[in-house]
């Protein structure tokens, strides 16, 4: 070859090396650079442990193990459900590590989809449903915990009147807004301030959890016995039989411990991001077990009447143990610690949900996808997906005024759309795309396929289950309303993607220039010897094809 032919891959070299590592990573996948990368290692667990808020989570959905099996459902159903979201955390790590990109959950399911090398097959449909059903789950996820953080708002104002104050329905629906256009405002802040907010906010949660904890064993004057908390069933609330009625008690931990991969849409933010990721993932899910567990321990030991608790005119049960425990004066000042974690977990949740609206409106997956998918060039950040998010989950607080049931269903909403989103590429890595992976820093190896396999039966068994109704006999007012929503967007999603968008929509869009993405693909074919195929781009079709 001449060395007039050999010019323009020199150039387009030379285009590829001058990215940092991170970039150069990220053009490999087909993205350009566009956010600055602020969070390290450090600030990224921050960040996802701050996503799970396991001392107001667990606070705020405490009623569903207490109404469901009792102390059993508490302290045992918390880690059963704890150790089979674990390999579902690490097969997201492995992911993670491999394709560290804003897109996550679809991107993974995007390159691993592909039926052959020239031929997509199923992909952009199981591509659509992926991003859909995780842009859904993250927008009730951003709802359910605002919605909770102005339940505690209220109930802590009822403690303060003695009782003397009852909220009305519109008063909730204002202090809703109002915390909705507060996270709004905070994401929409420049990344190096969001990484600062988060650092700062762990130490919070945990300087909370721990001061709650110690309170719940130490202050109470009357406690249950140990057999009492490991031993005593009590499925006198749910109707259920009581292995059913222990699965739905679980609730409680899978709304918990759902916002771990937030990670994977804060990879482009991130420095090193292959590593940070996997490791924040696996580091905060193994914390906020633990922290959670220890949590619902203390709680169970406290909880001397659990009908006084569920009944509670607090509205809420954990307030109730802490106000029966801990007396008044304490437990003004331990709710308003769980209440500053909460705002700080719906900040934290607008952030990942803004994320996860920017991808896949940049790959054109939304309406007025264009305007979605603008990152402001000031801080940096996508504010409009910020607001986006912002309307959806207010939109979903309206559901308020059919009854509180279709209020109750947006927990159960987030936690069915984002595992469904989280089971899909997890399928494809262990099944059609095996072959096509390509691991990371960080990876399963031989392990893969079981763990994988675990977690993907562990999502289709939870997400069935969690549609049914949490009470028996159904009526109007307890009715799971989550199978509604859910069933609603899946259908205008499909009927849109029959009608019009299997037309275009064809996966992720790469936005990398066409010099740098080819510098990659010569860069990779010469420095890697074991890789099976390298990701590369149609601009005419617009869609992922591979080279061998």
């Amino acid at each position: 070859m001449s060395n007039h032919q050999q010019q323009p891959i020199q150039l387009e070299k030379a285009s590829f090396e001058f990215l940092e590592e991170d970039a150069q990573k990220l053009a490999a996948l087909g993205y350009k650079q566009e956010f600055k990368r602020e969070f390290n290692s450090l600030s990224l667990f921050c960040f996802a442990f701050s996503m799970m808020g396991v001392l107001a989570s667990v606070s705020a959905s405490i009623n569903f193990p207490m109404s469901h099996g009792g102390p059993v459902s508490m302290v045992w159903g918390w880690l059963t459900a704890a150790s089979f979201v674990m390999p579902v955390a690490l097969m997201l790590a492995e992911l993670c590590s491999s394709m560290p990109t804003t897109g996550g959950l679809y991107y993974f399911a995007a390159k691993l989809s592909m039926r052959s090398d020239k031929d997509l097959g199923w992909m952009p449909l199981v591509v659509w449903f992926t991003a859909w059903v995780n842009v859904v789950g993250n927008v009730a996820l951003v709802a359910s915990i605002d919605w909770s953080l102005t339940q505690m708002v209220f109930a802590w104002v009822t403690l303060v009147t003695d009782g003397a104050f009852v909220p009305t329905f519109e008063q909730i629906l204002g202090l809703y807004f109002a915390f909705l256009v507060l996270h709004g405002i905070i994401g929409s802040l420049p990344t190096k301030i969001l990484a600062a907010i988060n650092n700062f906010y762990v130490l919070l949660n945990l300087v909370a959890t721990v001061v709650v904890i110690v309170c719940l064993y130490a202050l109470p004057s009357k406690r249950n016995s140990a057999s009492y908390v490991f031993t005593h069933y009590d499925n006198s609330y749910s109707g259920w039989n009581d292995g059913f009625s222990y699965i739905l008690g679980m609730l409680n931990a899978m709304w918990t411990l759902c916002g771990y991969g937030a990670c994977c849409n804060i990879a482009e933010e991130c420095r090193d991001a292959a590593r940070a990721g996997p490791r924040a993932i696996i580091t905060s899910v193994i914390s906020t077990v633990i922290a959670g567990w220890l949590i619902l321990l203390a709680a169970t030991f406290a909880v001397t009447d659990l009908d006084a608790a569920l009944n509670s005119d607090f509205g809420m049960p954990m307030i109730q143990i802490m106000y029966t425990s801990c007396g008044k004066s304490a437990t003004l000042g331990l709710w308003m610690l769980v209440i500053l974690v909460q705002l700080f977990t719906g900040s934290s949740a607008v952030i990942a949900t803004s994320r996860v609206i920017f991808a896949f409106s940049r790959d054109g997956g939304l309406p007025f996808s264009r305007w979605w998918s603008i990152v402001n060039s000031s801080t940096q950040t996508p504010i409009n997906a910020v607001w986006l998010n912002v309307l959806g989950s207010a939109l979903l607080g309206l559901l308020g005024f059919i009854d509180q049931a279709a209020l109750d269903a947006i927990f159960n909403l987030a936690s069915i759309g984002i595992y469904i989103a989280y089971g899909i590429p997890i399928f494809c890595r262990i099944t059609i795309g095996r072959h096509r992976f390509e691991p990371g820093p960080f990876h399963l190896g031989r392990w893969s396929t079981v763990i994988g396999s675990i977690a993907c039966a562990w999502t289709c068994f939870i997400v069935v289950s969690f549609l049914f109704p949490y009470e028996k006999p159904v009526t109007s007012t307890n009715m799971n309303y989550a199978v509604v929503v859910l069933g609603a967007i899946i259908t205008f999603a499909g009927i849109w993607f029959a009608v019009d968008a299997r037309k275009w929509f064809k996966g992720p869009r790469m936005t990398i220039d066409n010099d740098i993405l080819n510098a990659v693909s010569v860069e990779a074919s010469s420095t890697t010897q074991t890789e099976d195929c390298s990701f590369m781009f149609d601009t005419k079709d617009e869609k992922f094809i591979t080279k061998a």
